[in-house]
């Protein structure tokens, strides 16, 4: 991109019922460190029906200071909101930047993400989001890792990415043509599909080690029936990016070996995980077990819908 100009970024934050979350996010956005030669407009897209983070948006807006866009987006789904995201960047911005509304970015964050792009060219960057584990959370839970991310060193190639924490080359999108699954409105692998279709279009994707945002992991996270939900769905998603983007029958037999192997693996170690590491080894097989469940379940099809509506459940 050339330099003769300032370079305009969006940090949009898609929102779903999280006014007090929403609320300590924009004053970590608002502090944000912004490179010179770099203009921020903050996107804030409401996808509640009833327009819960108008309020909150207005409420910051006279001490913020970057340009604070209030959008309401009624119509349901992370892909909706995200693709909002995408439509709104297409003309007059060089970057996108997404953040989710649960996380708390560190001062650097925006910085960071901008500089490692800067020196790769990449298409996209990818920043870590540590999970904080509440302090009163049992110990089973802190010692089994289950809410634990991968981490790269800064600037390594990557693969895999997802939308709670990243920069995206707005020119570099159009030229993809690649947009969210709205298929996958509900099943929380949008993200994993678009990232996957993107690489496999040929766009470069890079790791920003130091471009972090925390997200705590609330109350309602910290139980065996959700992490195995969670398993469940990750290998729901990994089988369904295989099948929309290789879905040949060799790809799909390795997905299938896979995900029989994670079931056969959770299987057999659920009663000697247990007996050595207790409540927290019987949940890490159980992990494998859902995980190779969901995996075999996406390979005939079925999209676990991990963030339907009907329960109130935020995206």
């Amino acid at each position: 991109m050339a330099d003769a100009g300032p370079r305009r970024v969006c940090v949009a934050i898609p929102t779903y019922r999280r006014p007090a979350a929403l609320a300590g996010l924009l004053r970590s956005v608002a502090q944000q460190t912004v490179p010179a030669g770099i203009v921020v407009d903050v996107l804030v897209i409401d996808n509640d029906a009833v327009t819960s983070a108008q309020g909150v948006v207005a409420a910051a807006r006279d001490a913020f200071p970057f340009a604070l866009t209030y959008l309401h987006q009624p119509e349901p789904g992370l892909c909706i909101v995200r693709n909002t995201a995408l439509a709104h960047t297409r003309d007059g911005y060089d970057f996108l930047a997404m953040i989710d509304d649960d996380e708390i970015p560190q001062p650097q964050w925006l910085a960071e993400l901008l500089r490692v792009q800067r020196a790769t060219g990449a298409d996209a960057v990818i920043g870590p989001v540590p999970q904080q584990i509440p302090a009163a959370a049992p110990n089973w839970i802190r010692a089994g890792g289950f809410f634990d991310l991968p981490a790269y060193a800064d600037g390594a190639p990557i693969e895999q990415g997802y939308s709670g924490n990243c920069l995206l080359d707005v020119h570099a999108l159009a030229r993809f043509g690649v947009e969210f699954d709205p298929t996958l409105n509900f099943a929380g692998g949008e993200d994993t599909l678009f990232f996957r279709q993107l690489v496999a279009s040929g766009a470069s994707m890079v790791f920003a080690a130091n471009a972090v945002a925390v997200e705590t992991v609330p109350e309602a996270r910290l139980r065996a029936s959700y992490i195995v939900k969670l398993n469940y769905r990750r290998g729901n998603t990994r089988s369904i990016c295989d099948r929309r983007l290789h879905g040949g029958a060799a790809t799909l037999a390795r997905r299938a070996v896979k995900a029989l192997g994670r079931l056969a693996v959770g299987m057999t170690t659920l009663v000697p995980l247990a007996v050595l590491r207790g409540r927290t080894g019987a949940l890490l097989a159980l992990c494998n077990v859902a995980q190779g469940l969901g995996g075999l379940a996406g390979l005939g099809g079925h999209v676990y819908h991990a963030y339907s509506r009907q329960n109130g459940s935020a995206p």
